[in-house]
């Protein structure tokens, strides 16, 4: 199993592609499926779904992600990225090669599994929502899908633990950017402008009061990590840009914090006599994994390294959109990689992946 598990892994590591353009990866799986008894198809934006028909009443679904992100591979590994500026530095070539691993192990054992198999390799979940089209589908109505699995590696638990909890995992989180258009004008004929620079910094320190409002135990974020504007010192800045990020776990929770966003802007706007344009993308829904598909996996992982997570983490996964339409679960994989997603320098090693993709193949026997 490792031989086979690293040789995807590597293979896909070398050619990351972004969101939906995935042309050399989606041709890697069919391939590593084609000589499996998988009904394949190709989803509407370029998603691959595998179909393993083991004679039972349902099926349980197992998700990989397909896509990488726009960053410059500092690994020195010899099977780094011949894509220049392109990485695979959130492990999805990791969830790849455990699925397509866990795959040839159905397509060899039928009667020990104890369901149908659907394996979903996903595009575009960094950015673009890959997980909603698959989900709204219809697919899993169509193959009688009882819940779905997934993987996330995590390079800061050690090798081969398996990690989750029940309920809220992952936050609902959405990019917001807010423009403040004032006037220009010289500094010394400052009465002839119009702030924008003040009228952002007032509106940004309201947001940051606004949001630590809230009581400490309810989960959420609100923090800007750009804040832009003027073009000299001498001149009254026209435009200030505001960019940040919100996420929590309860809608109401989001929602409410969105709502006293715009109340806030319109504050803003009477007070300084700026217009405010708020931006703000509709963002993934929370990741909130089900009661029942928790106990059972942790009772079938119970020999294991299985751990519970006692707090979720405010990071985003578009994995909730499966959760709209059937029970699932997330949980977390350790790897050990010494440095966090998304850098650059991100590796581990394959032999945890090996756990992933066991793991898999008990909770299908299991059904």
């Amino acid at each position: 199993m490792l031989e086979m598990l690293t040789k995807f892994r590597r293979d896909l590591h070398r050619i990351p592609e972004i969101r939906y353009e995935l042309p050399k990866t989606r041709a890697y799986i069919l391939e590593a499926l084609k000589n499996t008894r998988a009904q394949v198809q190709v989803t509407e934006k370029g998603g691959v779904l595998a179909y393993f028909n083991n004679g039972k009443d349902y099926a349980m679904a197992f998700r990989a992600d397909m896509d990488a992100l726009t960053v410059g591979e500092q690994t020195g590994v010899d099977f780094a990225s011949e894509h220049e500026g392109c990485m695979h530095a959130c492990g999805h070539d990791g969830h790849m090669a455990m699925l397509l691993t866990f795959c040839h192990w159905v397509n060899n054992h039928a009667d020990e599994a104890a369901c149908n198999v659907l394996a979903v390799f996903q595009p575009a979940e960094e950015s673009g929502g890959g997980a909603e089209h698959i989900a709204k589908s219809g697919v899993f109505v169509g193959y009688n899908v009882r819940g779905i699995y997934a993987f996330h590696v995590d390079p800061m638990l050690p090798e081969g633990v398996v990690a989750a909890k029940p309920g809220e995992f992952m936050a609902c989180a959405s990019e917001t950017h807010i423009y403040v258009h004032g006037r220009a004008s010289h500094v010394g004929e400052w009465r002839k402008g119009i702030d924008a620079q003040e009228a952002c910094a007032w509106l940004y320190l309201k947001l940051l009061e606004m949001e630590r409002s809230l009581p400490d135990d309810v989960l959420r974020l609100l923090k800007f990590g750009r804040l832009q504007s003027g073009v000299a010192v001498n001149i009254i800045s026209d435009l200030a840009e505001l960019g940040g990020t919100m996420r929590a776990f309860n809608q109401d929770v989001f929602n409410w914090m969105r709502d006293q966003m715009y109340a806030l802007a319109a504050e803003c706007e009477q007070k300084f006599g700026v217009k405010v344009v708020i931006e703000q993308e509709a963002g993934y829904p929370p990741v909130i994994n089900d009661q029942g598909l928790y106990e059972k996996a942790k009772g079938v992982l119970a020999d294991f390294n299985f751990v519970t997570l006692e707090n979720p983490e405010l990071i985003a996964e578009d994995f909730a959109y499966y959760q709209e339409v059937v029970p699932g679960i997330m949980m977390k994989l350790g790897v050990a990689g010494g440095v966090r997603l998304h850098s650059p320098k991100l590796m581990f090693r394959e032999e945890p992946l090996v756990v992933g993709a066991k793991a898999f193949i008990e909770l299908a026997k299991k059904g």
